[in-house]
């Protein structure tokens, strides 16, 4: 059995993959995916490289992981903006406000650009229903709401989210984007359950 440097097989391995996907990183970082080889993965993260393939099955499913790396931090943490809301306006709100938030973390842009140029097409259509997964969330919402465009609504609120982290991506400053993003969306849903501000 292989020595471990954790508290269980578990730990070591994940611990394994978290230093194989930092390796990976790093080298796309400095290079770009054609630095992203095998052996490079290997030589930076210290391991030998016929042991990288018992945490994936190649360089794409790699990059896969790189790309979605942040997604169970990402939908935790909108999840968490809209529980802490008590109205469907103000959880629509927090929809928005959160997924740019952590757009705003600085490394959306590059792991965007990486699932566009360089993921197999079933990569990215497993990153697609990713993204389908997090958008459900903004579904129950609207849902909640009773809009008579239910579809609709959804769809021109994450278009609103899109834009503005495009917005972010290029530099543009959260806060000033977030406040414009709240309003927006406030406005769409016709914020009859908000306090009036006198």
């Amino acid at each position: 059995m292989p020595k471990i440097e954790a508290g269980s097989v578990r730990e070591h391995r994940a611990q394994r993959l978290a230093q194989l996907i930092d390796a990976a990183e790093e080298l796309l970082e400095e290079g770009g995916a054609e630095a992203l080889t095998a052996g490079a993965v290997a030589a930076r993260a210290g391991i030998a490289r016929n042991s990288i393939y018992r945490y994936f099955n190649s360089i794409d499913d790699l990059l896969e992981l790189v790309v979605t790396r942040e997604f169970p931090a990402w939908i935790d943490a909108v999840e968490q903006a809209i529980a802490a809301e008590t109205t469907p306006t103000a959880q629509a709100a927090a929809y928005v406000r959160a997924n740019l938030e952590q757009a705003a973390r600085g490394t959306h842009g590059w792991r965007a650009a990486l699932s566009r140029g360089s993921l197999s097409p079933s990569a990215r259509e497993r990153v697609r229903n990713l993204h389908v997964s997090l958008h459900e969330a903004l579904a129950r919402v609207v849902r909640e709401l009773g809009q008579p465009q239910p579809e609709l609504t959804v769809a021109v609120l994450q278009a609103v989210v899109d834009a503005c982290i495009r917005r972010i991506d290029q530099g543009d400053d959260l806060a000033t984007v977030s406040d414009f993003a709240s309003g927006a969306t406030r406005r769409l849903l016709a914020d009859d359950d908000s306090p009036k501000r006198p």
